[in-house]
């Protein structure tokens, strides 16, 4: 079964959220960026992959186009793992993470998904676990810097079934707004994204504290800055949660073996795809740490998080970025019911993108 076709598939979705419009990156945040892989084998069979593509969307695209696609045309589409480390070799010099990464990642995803369907299974149960079963799942609220909106936000959140909040602030005000509006029965988890020198961060976890945090996510710059993040997990008792923003498993098995976090958090559309995504789960049963996939995606990257959650003894908790996109890849499979996610049963990644929405969204 050869690969005969890879395709990189842009789209640009515009979004709710209940913050202010705020310039993350040049021109702000007005849509959300995908960038999917379908590739297609001589016999027919379809898969889709994600590559991670906020704010990098045309970056992720090339590299899918003239990067991944000439290595990959010919090559047998169910030698997976083969796949992932030739091209992670191959590639090196460019960077072993990073939009080269993110790239590898959704033709792996896309690969996984042909292998699903080719057996006629969902991954989940590839992966010797079941699809037949509900995930549990946080609120991951938009960045909003203001107190306010973080009390309506965490309000509507539990209405409609939430039982985990994580928030992305950095002040001490929203925090603790959110945990009086939460109550004291709620997990509440605060990713605040890199922002701080190690000594700020141990200053602003244990002024945090205070809030009885599930976890601190990423607070150190630069992210692999391991030893500090050992340190300050070790020095406040503030457990720590971090790994979106590492790629492949040598980087989670480095921040293992420092002691670094309470929770891994492998992204599948940025580590290297599930080949990766595997080992990460396979080193962090192994130290005694839990997985918390990242997974604030609404494409196959999403389904894909889903069926390795689903495959796991303890799949943790799936995130579900709160914010309202304008349209659905997948129907109403991207919200949880009751706090909780079905997993589709359908074979690989258990559904197909509606085309629909890719032709209304398909950019250039």
């Amino acid at each position: 079964m050869k690969i005969a076709h890879v395709e990189a598939v842009p789209l640009r979705m515009p979004f709710d959220h209940a913050g202010a419009s705020r310039d993350l990156t040049a021109g702000g945040w007005p849509a959300l960026d995908f960038c999917l892989v379908k590739v297609t084998t001589d016999t027919g069979i379809t898969g889709w992959g994600d590559a991670f593509a906020y704010h990098c969307r045309e970056a992720v695209t090339a590299a899918v186009e003239h990067m991944v696609k000439p290595a990959v045309l010919g090559m047998d589409a169910r030698d997976v793992a083969g796949i992932s480390h030739r091209l992670q070799q191959k590639f090196h010099l460019f960077g072993r993470y990073g939009v080269t990464l993110f790239a590898l990642s959704g033709l792996d995803i896309a690969l996984w998904d042909i292998a699903g369907k080719a057996a006629g299974l969902p991954l989940a149960q590839m992966f010797g676990g079941s699809a037949d079963r509900t995930l549990p799942a946080y609120s991951s609220l938009f960045i909003l810097r203001d107190k306010e909106a973080v009390i309506a936000d965490v309000q509507r959140s539990l209405a409609e079934g939430y039982r985990y909040i994580k928030l992305h602030e950095i002040g001490a005000v929203e925090v603790g707004a959110a945990r009086e509006a939460a109550g004291d029965d709620i997990p509440i988890m605060v990713d605040v994204n890199c922002p701080w020198t190690p000594e700020q961060a141990k200053r602003m976890a244990l002024e945090l504290d205070q809030f009885d945090l599930h976890w601190l996510e990423e607070p150190v710059f630069p992210p692999e800055d391991f030893a500090s993040l050992a340190r300050i997990r070790g020095e406040t008792g503030v457990p720590i949660a971090a790994g979106e923003n590492w790629c492949t498993s040598f980087q989670f098995a480095q921040a293992l073996a420092a002691g670094a976090v309470d929770y891994t958090q492998p992204s599948v559309t940025k580590v290297g795809g599930i080949t990766e995504f595997r080992k990460v789960a396979a080193l962090s049963e192994a130290a005694g740490v839990q997985v918390m996939p990242h997974s604030p995606y609404f494409g196959p990257g999403f389904l894909a998080t889903l069926q390795l959650a689903a495959a796991m003894p303890n799949p943790g908790l799936v995130e579900r970025f709160y914010i309202n996109p304008e349209a659905s890849l997948y129907g109403d499979w991207i919200t949880p019911v009751d706090g909780a996610f079905r997993v589709p049963d359908g074979p690989g990644l258990g559904l197909d993108p509606d085309p629909a929405v890719i032709r209304e969204y398909r950019v250039a």
